[in-house]
């Protein structure tokens, strides 16, 4: 009885402490490229790791300039989680 109590202590505290990693954050902003006064500018959020899910997110954004990027992680990647910002000229 106490070796099961003592391993299953010790499997919750392994889970509590890879489960409360510290986070990677990192980011990137770029200057615009155009000397237009007038864009368009749109950020979507999501969870990295649907290699399909992220291929149809980010397509509608095609032809667009990426111009902010964030990435969120744990060091033992659970958890990643990015944003991206995307912007172009208004349509005149």
């Amino acid at each position: 009885m106490k070796k099961s109590t003592l391993s299953a202590l010790f499997a919750s505290s392994a889970i509590l402490i890879t489960g409360c990693a510290p986070a990677n954050i990192s980011s990137n902003l770029r200057p615009s490229s155009t000397d237009e006064t007038s864009m368009q500018t749109r950020c979507v959020d999501f969870k990295t790791g649907d290699e399909s899910k992220t291929n149809a997110l980010l397509s509608q954004y095609d032809g667009w300039k990426v111009a902010y990027t964030s990435e969120y992680t744990t060091t033992n990647k659970t958890t990643t989680v990015m944003v991206m910002c995307f912007e172009k000229p208004t349509n005149k």
